[in-house]
């Protein structure tokens, strides 16, 4: 007996809760956008008060805002009937016939509410905007009129500037409406909304602080207005920050009408912070009570972002077949490519990438889908041609990362793909781009090998493999294995031409790199045995940071001379030049007229100047070699043939 009597009191309670509730409640769950809480409230309150036209009028909103416009109208015809003299539910009456573009009667009901009141009634101005700012066919310049001429008559309403702020948001007037907005909270500070609005227009412009800090004044006006929370979860998101994101989504659920719609929010949320198999999950609970042909759009997105590629293809031509094709999307036909690529449809999945690029050319990097595709099934050339195509369609200020990286994979794609030439053509522009990147040289090295299997006598890769070297030695670690195959290329090469020195310079270099390399190994010794049969004494080389010292006499001048395997003939600093050469080596103007090494002389060798050059003097080793001196780099010492 005391488990009834409990029940009854409980249920008493509830009742007289649900009666308490008056229209100012139901006005906030307007404004709170709790449409169904809303039309909950003013149903109620339109039967158990039937005379009072504003029940009627707001219960018309909440059916408007629900997209039921027939209920809607049903609610404003009951409210004429109400009280005839109350312009409220004329102007809903009239947007009811605006959602269905029906302008011609939508005016005869806004004429209607117009006889019955003066123009000065600010309240009429304010309804009428309304009317035309929200409805499914909307006229923002005629709602901005409207309220212009409504602040003429007065300048304190904070009514008519949140509805001007509406109007201007929707002409795109995006700094007209925050001031709008922002004489609306001047005048009601506890407007939430307005400052709501604010946030959203900052966080449309990134404007990420200032939006944080609006979203925050939204909240600290009315700590439970939802709104403010579902825009705020958007700027976190926007801005990277998705835990926070969440738990003001969180927040915005906890305020919200519990009903399929705010569910619905959720999933896209979910899928938008990444979530993908709880979107999944979210959505497929929704699609045995939704019918919109948007749910099978999110289904398939999900359903590919979770790998279920067969269900993503079948809800994807689902949606295909069920949507109005003025609202398909490009992403709608990027999505069905991938997933027809996922499948097996090959065909068809170029098909519809293309086609989301033909809609919309800033989805130009899709392309990047189908050569990597093409690339995973070796097809090298058609990804390459493929990554070229990605390059003519970026705009001109696309990232230099991205333009870079796409020149490196058509250029490594056409060199797998055999097409040398593509390939080399690709890296050159590479190499203009980026100078200082070690890898567009080495590449153009090794298609040279191909182009021309004769490479090592015609020298064709030995200026980009040079090249390489000056650009990636000091980081050995990184470039460890290209460095072994330029130096051993550099030391073939020298090796070949009978310049010794240089060859034991770069095959010295393959060896600390690989010690374990038997073929250079065998090169190197072979190379120094054909020194051991000396004319002179072995001439001792002193050993710096600089480099090797080499003593020569240098017109009738003692010194020692850096080595520089790079030099052709002598180079100075402009200290050295100064210094040994009276200032006349500027861009190899000057002559050594005898260069002397141990017992061997050379005349007539050219100096160069290098403005970069840290040492005074170095020494080439093509002018060692032409004196049949090499240096012996274990023992630091010159061998004479």
């Amino acid at each position: 007996m005391k488990k009834v009597r409990f029940l009854i009191g409980v249920l008493l309670t509830m009742a007289l809760a649900a009666e308490a509730q008056n229209q100012a409640d139901g006005v906030k769950a307007l404004e709170y956008e709790n449409y169904a809480t809303a039309k909950r409230i003013f149903r109620s309150l339109s039967v158990n008060n039937p005379t009072d036209p504003m029940n009627f009028y707001y219960l018309g909103n909440a059916y408007s805002s629900l997209g039921n416009i027939d209920s809607a109208r049903i609610a404003f015809n009951a409210g004429t009937q109400a009280d005839p003299k109350n312009i409220s539910n004329y102007i809903g009456l009239g947007r009811t016939y605006l959602d269905q573009n029906n302008t011609q009667q939508a005016q005869q009901y806004f004429d209607k509410a117009k006889s019955l009141t003066g123009t000065k009634d600010i309240n009429m101005y304010v309804l009428l905007a309304n009317a035309y700012t929200n409805s499914a066919h909307p006229d923002y310049n005629m709602s901005a009129n409207l309220l212009n001429k409504a602040i003429e008559y007065t300048n304190k309403n904070a009514d008519v500037y949140w509805e001007l702020g509406n109007a201007y948001e929707g002409l795109n007037k995006s700094g007209d409406a925050v001031n709008a907005y922002e004489r609306a909270v001047e005048l009601n500070p506890g407007m939430a909304k307005a400052y709501t609005r604010i946030g959203v227009i900052w966080r449309n412009a990134r404007r990420g602080e200032l939006s944080d800090e609006s979203f925050k004044k939204a909240i600290a006006a009315d700590p439970n207005f939802p709104p403010a929370y579902r825009e705020q979860a958007e700027l976190f998101h926007a801005i990277g920050q998705d835990d926070k994101a969440r738990a003001s989504f969180e927040k915005y659920r906890s305020l919200a009408d519990k009903d399929d719609n705010l569910e619905y929010r959720y999933g896209v949320f979910l899928f938008l912070t990444n979530k993908y198999q709880d979107a999944l999950n979210v959505f497929n609970d929704l699609k045995n009570r939704m019918t919109n042909p948007i749910l099978y759009r999110l289904l398939a997105y999900s359903n590919y972002e979770v790998g279920n590629y067969p269900e993503g293809l079948r809800q994807m031509k689902e949606f295909f077949l069920e949507m109005d094709p003025a609202k398909i999307l490009p992403s709608d036909y990027e999505y069905l490519g991938k997933l027809e690529l996922k499948t097996g449809s090959e065909d068809k999945a170029f098909g519809g990438i293309s086609e989301a690029i033909l809609r919309d050319s800033s989805k130009y990097y899709l392309e990047d889908t189908i050569a990597t595709y093409l690339y995973k099934q070796k097809r090298y050339a058609e990804a390459g041609d493929h990554y070229m195509l990605k390059i003519s369609k970026m705009p001109k200020n696309a990232p230099f990362k991205e333009v870079a990286s796409s020149y490196f994979q058509a250029g490594k794609a056409y060199y797998f793909g055999k097409k040398y030439a593509s390939s080399d053509s690709v890296f050159a522009k590479l190499s203009n781009l980026s100078p200082d990147w070690p890898i567009s040289y080495l590449f153009r090295a090794r298609n040279q090998l191909y182009i021309d299997s004769l490479d090592t006598a015609r020298s064709k890769a030995f200026p980009y493999y040079q090249m390489f070297v000056s650009k990636a030695f000091a980081d050995s670690n990184t470039f460890r294995k290209e460095l072994t195959e330029a130096y051993q290329y550099l030391g073939n090469y020298n090796a070949f031409n009978r310049s010794y020195g240089s060859s034991l310079y770069y095959f010295g270099k393959v060896i600390s790199l690989d010690p374990n390399n038997s073929e250079v190994a065998a090169t190197i010794k072979e190379i120094r045995d054909s020194y051991k049969q000396q004319t002179g004494p072995p001439i001792v080389c002193t050993r710096d940071s600089s480099g090797y010292q080499i003593p020569a006499i240098i017109n009738g001048n003692n010194m020692n001379c850096v080595l520089d395997p790079l030099t052709l003939g002598i180079s100075v600093s402009e200290q050295g030049s100064t210094r040994y050469f009276g200032g006349e080596g500027n861009g190899g103007a000057s002559m050594v007229s005898i260069l002397k090494v141990g017992e061997r002389s050379l005349k007539n060798v050219p100096v160069a100047m290098k403005t970069q050059q840290s040492s005074e003097i170095a020494l080439g080793a093509d002018v060692l070699n032409r004196m049949n001196i090499v240096v012996d780099y274990p023992s630091s010492s010159l061998l004479q043939r």
